[in-house]
């Protein structure tokens, strides 16, 4: 007589990962590569004049500003059911939410300026409303940021990563408004990109944790 066959069971190790943290992931890591892009023809050509490297970043900038802003969807909200990175946290969520929308609005800004109105002069009024609506998406990814870091749904370095994104934005920010040291500005611009390349990375590959 044999043994009877018994069934296993699978345990809660090796359940499989939610999605949501990949397509996230997976989106800002999108995001990262074509920012690389843009910025690479935007230093190295002049988006200005020439015709087509001037189509092509404005493509590839959009793009990039689409899988950015809608990578905050998932991380805010998971799978639609309101347990995302940062849990159940209304104020995480509205972060995030809010980064997207001032993120889109900014990002615009800087496209119609730097590329289909370059010969445009910004008055100080403009200037100070794009640097302000910069400020308030830098303050909503590191309150987003800090949500998540606290929440603890994202394991691993995963969990810093969007923190992380927003003290480089800082550093990018500040850079930008007081250097007027070209190769500086460059480096920090890439240093920002190849920060969202390796965040989407993490959260790509990111486990899952219990939220606190």
């Amino acid at each position: 007589m044999t043994a009877p066959a018994t069934t296993v069971r699978p345990s809660a190790a090796t359940t499989s990962r939610p999605s949501w943290p990949r397509v996230a992931g997976i989106l800002i890591l999108t995001g990262g590569v074509l920012l690389t892009a843009a910025t690479a023809l935007e230093i190295g050509t002049d988006v200005a004049v020439d015709t087509g490297p001037a189509l092509a970043f404005r493509v590839l900038f959009l793009a990039s500003t689409l899988a950015h802003v809608t990578a905050m969807f998932p991380l805010a909200l998971g799978r639609g059911d309101g347990e995302g990175a940062v849990g159940s946290s209304t104020v995480g969520k509205l972060a995030l939410l809010g980064f997207a929308a001032f993120f889109l609005a900014s990002q615009s800004l800087y496209l119609l300026v730097a590329s289909l109105l370059p010969t445009a002069e910004p008055t100080d009024g403009a200037t100070v409303f794009l640097v302000g609506m910069r400020a308030v998406q830098g303050i909503l990814l590191l309150v987003g940021g800090l949500v998540i870091v606290r929440a603890r749904v994202l394991t691993g370095a995963a969990r810093w990563a969007i923190l992380a994104l927003s003290i480089i934005a800082f550093a990018l920010g500040v850079v930008v408004a007081t250097s007027s040291v070209e190769a500086l500005t460059n480096t920090m611009y890439f240093v920002s990109t190849g920060a969202q390349i390796v965040a989407g990375l993490l959260i790509a590959r990111a486990g899952i944790g219990v939220a606190k």
